[in-house]
């Protein structure tokens, strides 16, 4: 197994301020095995503990319905493991 190689540096303004209390809701989607490489690497990083991350749930009948909060966006990426 290839161990991803880990950034120098983040490539975000990081002098950027957000409001008191912003809460981002981070999803992933793919695979059982590629979504905990993807929780180990976010630890290994710093960013988050594992035990922060929900259980894996199985997706009814192959279907997703996302519901934003008014005025919410979506960015997306998809990144080959």
């Amino acid at each position: 197994m290839t161990v991803p190689s880990q950034p120098t540096s983040l490539p975000a303004d990081l002098s950027i301020t957000l409001p008191t209390g912003e809460t981002i809701r981070h999803i992933l989607l793919g695979s059982p095995g590629g979504i905990r490489q993807t929780i180990h690497l976010l630890h290994n990083l710093k960013y988050v503990e594992p035990s922060q991350w929900s259980p894996l749930i199985d997706i009814p009948d192959h279907q997703l319905i996302l519901t934003p909060d008014q005025g919410d966006v979506i960015s997306i990426l998809m990144k080959r493991l």
